[in-house]
């Protein structure tokens, strides 16, 4: 990739995010395997290190978790709050996911970026999942990833208002707004992209925010409902609105 990318383009490798395992009946097996459960985690956070350092190795400086798990607990843990066992299993899950994951970015090198980017599904211009990150930002807030992809391109995503506590303060941690939809070919207008980001800049400093698709064009073969020209023009507009707000890129 990096042979074929413009020398002034930091290709990005994606991996799917190790919480993945513990949805769907994915670890169901661990107790054949291992003595404790945390045992088969300690395991998990080994392998990905081994992973992402390999990939290290190779020429990767920037590598990011694709996770779907955090949108699904969005709706697990307000689905549940009356129902007292089942929500503690959600919240076990969401603090077993910090846990790991905190365990694979521990003492990676210095120029290695290490993002995410929390997806609510992308099928075809179709969605799984909605609700505010209200729910989540608590523990969201405890990850050490360099930067998060949060989609926010529609009034699903809820309000800028978590944003505040899964910024947390930290200075070297940047949010990226995913304002610009991938899903339906209608083109954002800039200024409405600025204003939303001023929305948002008042909940994280603007230098820590930044702006982004809010998906990609095609998780699946399928893709989303948009032509490859469409899928360009969003691309431009995100550049220049970046460029705009942030100064040349």
């Amino acid at each position: 990739m990096k042979s074929v990318a413009p020398a002034s383009v930091l290709p990005k490798q994606t991996i799917p995010s190790p919480s993945l395992l513990f949805r769907d009946n994915r670890s169901d097996n661990w107790n054949r395997f291992y003595q404790s459960w945390n045992d088969y985690l300690e395991d998990i956070v080994k392998t990905y290190r081994q992973t992402i350092l390999h990939f290290y190795e190779l020429g990767a400086r920037y590598v990011q978790l694709d996770d779907t798990t955090w949108a699904f607990l969005i709706s697990r843990l307000n689905d549940t709050k009356d129902q007292a066992d089942q929500h503690a299993e959600y919240e076990k899950l969401a603090q077993d996911s910090v846990d790991v994951i905190n365990g694979i970015l521990k003492d990676l090198p210095d120029d290695l970026t290490v993002t995410t980017h929390i997806c609510r599904g992308n099928f075809k211009s179709t969605y799984l999942f909605s609700g505010s990150y209200d729910v989540i930002a608590p523990y969201l807030s405890q990850l050490n990833y360099d930067g998060l992809f949060l989609e926010y391109d529609n009034q699903r995503s809820g309000g800028f208002e978590p944003l505040k506590k899964i910024w947390n303060g930290d200075e070297n941690k940047r949010i990226v707004l995913g304002l610009v939809t991938s899903k339906i070919p209608d083109l954002e207008q800039e200024a409405f992209l600025k204003t939303r980001i001023e929305e948002a800049a008042e909940y994280v400093p603007l230098d820590n925010l930044a702006i982004s698709t809010q998906c990609g064009f095609a998780s699946t073969e399928e893709g989303n409902k948009l032509t490859e020209d469409q899928q360009w023009d969003k691309l431009r507009l995100v550049v220049q609105t970046a460029s705009d707000v942030w100064g040349q890129i």
